[in-house]
């Protein structure tokens, strides 16, 4: 079980997890195929991009981090979601 950081929301794995696999991608094929509002999901994946687990790229889309990497595999240390 992930150790989600206290401000994270459920939505937050399934927009980590999508990225994970599908690449560098836009907010709203994340949203499409998260069955998630693409505005929604554009602002969680700022908030994601803003605690190192996503990178925007210039051209607004999104990829994964090591640090989003390592929270999906578990492997974080405790309170390194913490808000700073």
């Amino acid at each position: 079980m992930r150790n989600r950081a206290d401000w994270m929301v459920p939505t937050d794995d399934a927009i980590l997890e999508y990225v994970r696999d599908a690449g560098e991608v836009p907010p709203a094929v994340i949203g499409r195929n998260i069955d998630s509002h693409p505005n929604y999901t554009g602002q969680r994946c700022r908030t994601l991009a803003d605690h190192g687990l996503l990178d925007r790229e210039s051209d607004g889309y999104y990829s994964l981090t090591e640090l989003g990497t390592r929270y999906l595999d578990e492997s974080l240390e405790s309170g390194e979601l913490e808000e700073d």
